[in-house]
């Protein structure tokens, strides 16, 4: 999902602060009227506590990746050696900080065996990882330096560099990633722009963003599909002195900026955004009340259909029924043993819940997970989750099997010493 981008959690999806997160859906406002989920979600069976599995992978270089291999399952991670720490605690004396360290970029596969493909030197300006291109060739960073904002592109293959002069928040194009969307968000009165740009940064096409054929200012929040063809954009609808409300929350736009259709919010007075494609044609959509703190995600089609509650409506504040410590969710992810959801906690914590059949959440506890656990996507039956410090830093990128129980660490302590700044997940898996 984009937001500007399009990550209302990517999402990034890792590393949190110690207050209301802007990623949690929770923090977002208005007043909706609540509504069941369908009971699709088959009863959790308990399962025993088990300890972490440290997996015996090898490291390589960037040449030695087996591509006709590469694909579902597989992760991009950039690795640290400064070690996470709870905000406000003193690093040992000698150990690596950000402005001396050296992070790598790598190549994750299924079992933990990882290829180096880029390093960024020291420097407490080091870029962020952002995306992984639709055909899985190119991993998309931003840099910002003397004011300068960039993107750039590195080829996975080769670990050649495109750097691209930005003014807002970029993201590949679909399905090839041969050119950027480049997003701002909605600001006062202000409404979010999109455009499209080369990759030498001239503008391909500017995006009518203003109005949206009546619908309202665009939020900053949209998806592009798979293929390329078609973009949903979520509007800021306030429903203020500035900002007009309108019972439309989503836009669909082709490629080349024609509106296609506007669709209604699912529940009344409430801001959606476009969270990703559940499944060709409809799009997870996160709603959030206007004027209040409750939340809910929908399944929405593109075509105009009904829209499909995936979750009941929680009243925020983390003592809802059903909802207990549950701040917000942003995200979702089915497996075959049920759906899992990224989930906020107190103090910028966050943590993984599973569906209940009747629409609620409850608490996976994750084994060799003691403080906070960012959920970043799933590879084949497993989820890809990385274990932070509190609210600090990313420690070590896991798959964690939620049939047996067990969790497997990719990179990071104790196999790697340090820490994983960033997760991004072979497209299609996030």
């Amino acid at each position: 999902m984009r937001v500007g981008l399009g990550i209302l959690a990517s999402t990034s999806l890792l590393l949190v602060g110690c207050s209301s997160t802007s990623d949690a859906p929770g923090g977002q406002s208005g007043s909706a009227t609540p509504a069941a989920a369908p009971a699709t979600q088959a009863a959790p069976t308990a399962t025993p506590t088990a300890a972490p599995v440290l997996a015996a992978g090898t490291e390589r270089g960037i040449g030695d990746v087996p591509w006709e291999q590469v694909g579902e399952g597989w992760m991009l991670a950039v690795w640290t050696p400064v070690t996470p720490h709870h905000p406000g605690v003193e690093p040992t004396p000698g150990e690596p900080t950000y402005e001396t360290a050296t992070d790598v970029l790598y190549l994750v596969d299924p079992t933990g065996n990882r290829y180096a493909i880029a390093e960024f030197g020291p420097g407490a300006a080091k870029p962020d990882l952002v995306e992984w291109s639709g055909d899985g060739s190119h991993a998309l960073f931003t840099s910002t330096r003397d004011g300068q904002k960039t993107a750039v592109s590195i080829d996975l293959h080769t670990g050649e560099r495109t750097v691209v002069p930005i003014d807002g928040t970029p993201a590949y194009t679909r399905p090839d990633g041969k050119a950027l969307l480049v997003s701002s968000r909605f600001n006062g009165d202000e409404p979010g722009t999109l455009k499209r740009i080369d990759m030498a940064g001239h503008i391909e096409l500017v995006y009518p963003t203003e109005t949206l054929g009546g619908a309202g200012q665009f939020s900053g929040h949209y998806i592009e599909s798979p293929d390329g063809t078609q973009l949903v954009l979520g509007t800021a609808n306030l429903g203020n002195e500035i900002v007009p409300r309108s019972d439309n929350s989503l836009v669909v736009l082709a490629n080349d900026g024609n509106i296609i259709r506007t669709l209604p919010a699912p529940i009344s007075d409430s801001r959606c955004s476009p969270v990703k494609w559940w499944e060709p044609g409809v799009v997870l959509t996160q709603c959030s009340e206007l004027g209040g703190s409750g939340e809910q995600l929908w399944k929405v089609p593109v075509d105009g259909g009904s829209p499909t509650a995936l979750t009941a409506y929680n009243a925020g504040g983390g003592d809802a029924p059903g909802f207990e410590g549950n701040l917000g969710n942003w995200n979702a992810f089915e497996l075959p043993s049920g759906t899992f959801l990224p989930t906020a906690g107190a103090c910028g914590t966050s943590f993984v819940s599973r569906l209940t059949p009747d629409g609620h959440t409850e608490r996976v506890d994750i084994p060799g997970v003691s403080d906070s656990v960012g959920l970043v996507g799933t590879s084949g039956d497993d989820l890809v989750v990385v274990a932070q410090v509190g609210c600090g830093g990313g420690q070590s990128m896991l798959t964690y099997d939620p049939v047996a129980n067990t969790s497997t660490v990719l990179l990071g302590p104790p196999s790697v010493p340090g820490g994983v700044e960033s997760v991004r997940i072979y497209p299609g898996d996030e």
